[in-house]
């Protein structure tokens, strides 16, 4: 009977989670319900009053409800009902409470019949009776194995969260991550649209940490949505402080600021009281503040944040405040009160042996000294954080010594395995390639993470799309190095630049004789490349009879040399590239669809530079760094009015026309001081200004056209030395001989 009774509570439980506000509504007085089923629907009603923040009305229902089922034969739902007290007092601040209410539950679950709720009952008492850190990563695991017992949704979810919070407390980020996506994924499955809110608050939290922004940025999203859909504008309030979190963790401090005011704004708009996340947000707010140098707002935060904690116990909260407030004071050389505050959270965590803030309130007095040119005692302090370093790298690798690794390897998710071998391919890269693919906008980053994938399959096909000179083959390469075929060979081809009755010999090779002509054996391309690379750049050159032969040795992945019967393998990786508009090549019926589908199992494109105009500061200093090493010349100090005028010009030529821009600059017009008005000496540039705007207003083509014909009477003609003169392929150049009609 008590698991019926349990089962029917927990199922108003998922009807509550879709929509407490409708839920709230329910009549359970009316006389359509029973005795048991009005208790049900009460008890999921003080956790719907929580949902919507709606604190202390939740705490009064609960606390009725705990009396009336204390005296009941139901020790489950007092559990139920308890752990909704639990996390109401948590809400509001009343830690005392929270605790009191944890040691009834605890008690109660001795009772219950359901196996998950004593579990339930432990990992309350592991959150808020005994919160040692080692005590609770030996016990996560071992809870983690009780979800396969979980046998109802809500269950699974209470768990789920629990080891997200557990392993977030522990800083591991990574599995609180896998953890709380899995309740998130379980939320969507049954439609729990304020638990779905709830988490994405705690995966923001673990985004920041982790610094994955793009997956931030998309749960940002995602939770407007929901709050708008569950009318509870009151979750702007968390929803807007952990983006602010995640923001500031970007060291994009302003953005920071603004979405920190617009969570105490919403908090204080609203009627309810929630102390200690208000502390929270004015405390984070100040530190924002801090870093944009207003120590002046972020003192003023900060000593309401001190009003706020005048009531509350938690002394750990008083000194870190404290030591936060010397930092801003040391800022507006507050010199007195900012030592007396540090000199108070010193003995405070020595006393408490309180390692990590003695570590960072230790580096805030060498700054103080420092600030105060007391050299001696700031050389003092450093090597006093020296040693506290040096003890907690110690205690940490103990630490280490007594986790189970088996089991923490068996946890951790994709992501983090990703993420690894990411950070291995870019330390290859930087090895391996003077140039590579720079870039910090969301653009940029997709690029640079669909390279990551392609690395990653060894016999995934890649097919690059882009426009000349955005990078095609500096990220195949990129691709190349960071793969398991880094170490053979990657050969790079042009099919733009062979002669349409020569591509059977380049790609397939030749045996002697006298069919080919030839005297001795010769490797083609795909031997070449062996267990390594082949890149086939503008791959729309390929004549249409050979792709034929090329789709067939694809398929087969064998191919014959010309003269020669016997079969070799291919064992290359192939990655294709062109800068054709793919839907064309398919109307105009020059390249085969199935030859298409063989080469892009993976696709990338390369957006235009113009499209990313945020990464031309980052590529101007990659470019800038290389030529003033080969020109043996010192960095110069680029002005904003420098950006500001490259960021209004198209860049036809993309990439590689800003490189040859700075590389120009460099040998030709090097100042110490780079603004505006040394782009005058580019002629792109002159003839932007002249024109009065940006060149898509005027005929491209034309001028496209002259400088090209320009290049070849300079050259006398030779194709391959204009192409290098225009800093374009000599393929590129052959095409657009060919479409302007240059004779």
């Amino acid at each position: 009977m008590e698991n019926e009774n349990l089962a029917a509570v927990l199922h108003q439980f998922l009807l509550m989670l879709r929509d407490p506000v409708i839920y709230l509504a329910i009549d359970e007085k009316g006389g359509a319900f029973d005795e048991e089923e009005s208790l049900h629907i009460r008890i999921a009603k003080a956790r719907a009053l929580m949902c919507v923040f709606k604190l202390e009305q939740s705490q009064d229902l609960a606390f009725l409800l705990n009396k009336e089922l204390r005296d009941s034969s139901h020790p489950d739902l007092q559990v139920l009902n308890l752990l909704t007290l639990i996390r109401a007092h948590r809400l509001s601040g009343n830690t005392h409470s929270a605790a009191s209410y944890a040691e009834e539950a605890i008690a109660v679950a001795g009772k219950c019949e359901h196996i998950m709720m004593k579990t339930m009952a432990e990992c309350v008492q592991l959150s808020y009776l005994n919160s040692n850190a080692e005590v609770l990563e030996s016990r996560a695991p071992a809870i983690a194995e009780q979800l396969n017992r979980a046998d109802h949704p809500f269950m699974r979810l209470y768990i789920l969260d629990w080891l997200g919070l557990s392993y977030s407390t522990l800083n591991k980020y990574d599995l609180s991550l896998s953890y709380y996506s899995a309740a998130y994924d379980l939320c969507n499955q049954h439609g729990l649209s304020v638990a779905s809110l709830e988490l994405i608050f705690a995966i923001l939290d673990c985004c920041a940490h982790l610094q994955k922004h793009e997956i931030g940025e998309e749960f940002y999203t995602l939770g407007n949505k929901l709050i708008s859909h569950l009318r509870l504008h009151i979750f702007e309030v968390q929803l807007n402080f952990y983006y602010a979190g995640l923001k500031y963790a970007l060291k994009d401090y302003k953005a920071a600021v603004l979405f920190f005011q617009k969570s105490s704004q919403a908090l204080l708009a609203s009627e309810v009281k929630m102390p200690k996340l208000l502390f929270e947000i004015y405390n984070n707010l100040a530190k924002a503040l801090n870093r944009l140098k207003m120590q002046d707002q972020a003192l003023h935060y900060q000593l309401l944040a001190e009003k706020l904690l005048q009531d509350n116990g938690d002394m750990v909260l008083k000194v870190n405040l404290n030591a936060n407030i010397a930092l801003s004071q040391i800022g507006l050389q507050r010199w007195d009160d900012a030592y007396r505050r540090l000199r108070d959270a010193e003995r405070f965590y020595r006393q408490h042996r309180l390692l990590e803030p003695l570590i960072k309130v230790t580096g805030t007095l060498a700054f103080y000294y420092q600030k105060r040119k007391d050299y001696l005692r700031a050389y003092v302090m450093m090597r006093r954080l020296d040693d506290l370093k040096s003890k907690q790298l110690k205690e940490l690798q103990q630490t280490r010594s007594r986790m189970s690794e088996g089991r923490l390897k068996q946890i951790l998710d994709d992501s983090k395995a990703i993420k690894t071998k990411y950070n291995k391919l870019l330390h290859e890269v930087s090895k391996r390639q003077t140039e590579r693919f720079t870039g910090s906008s969301n653009a940029a980053r997709r690029v640079l993470d669909s390279a990551v994938l392609a690395s990653l399959h060894r016999d995934a096909s890649v097919l690059i799309l882009g426009e000349s000179g955005t990078g095609k083959e500096v990220l195949a390469r990129m691709i190349h190095y960071g793969s398991p075929q880094k170490n053979w060979p990657f050969i790079s081809v042009n099919c733009a630049t062979i002669s349409p009755s020569m591509f059977e010999i380049e790609f397939f090779g030749s045996a002697p004789g006298k069919l080919t002509g030839i005297s001795e054996f010769r490797q083609g391309f795909l031997e070449q490349a062996g267990q390594g690379t082949l890149f086939l750049d503008e791959i729309s050159e390929i004549p249409i009879d050979f792709q034929a032969k090329l789709l067939g040795a694809i398929d087969t992945m064998s191919f014959c040399p010309v003269g020669k019967e016997e079969k070799l393998p291919i064992r290359c990786k192939i990655i294709a590239a062109t800068n054709r508009d793919v839907l064309e090549m398919f109307k105009s019926n020059s390249f085969r669809v199935d030859l298409l589908h063989r080469l892009n199992t993976l696709e990338i494109n390369i957006p235009p530079l113009r499209d990313r105009q945020e990464d031309i500061p980052l590529l101007v200093d990659q470019f800038a760094h290389g030529f003033a090493r080969e020109a043996g010349k010192r960095l110069p100090q680029i002005r904003d009015s420098f950006y500001e005028r490259l960021s209004i010009y198209d860049f036809p030529g993309n990439v590689r026309e800003l490189k040859n821009i700075i590389e120009r600059i460099f040998i030709l017009y090097y100042e110490p001081i780079w603004s505006a008005d040394i782009l005058d000496n580019i002629d792109a540039f002159r003839r932007n200004k002249h024109l009065g705007g940006s060149l898509i207003e005027h005929n491209i083509k034309d001028l496209d056209k002259e400088r090209i014909m320009e290049a070849l009477r300079k050259t006398g003609g030779k194709q391959k030395t204009a192409a290098k003169l225009l800093n374009m392929s000599e393929s590129t150049l052959c095409r657009k001989i060919k479409r302007y009609g240059i004779k």
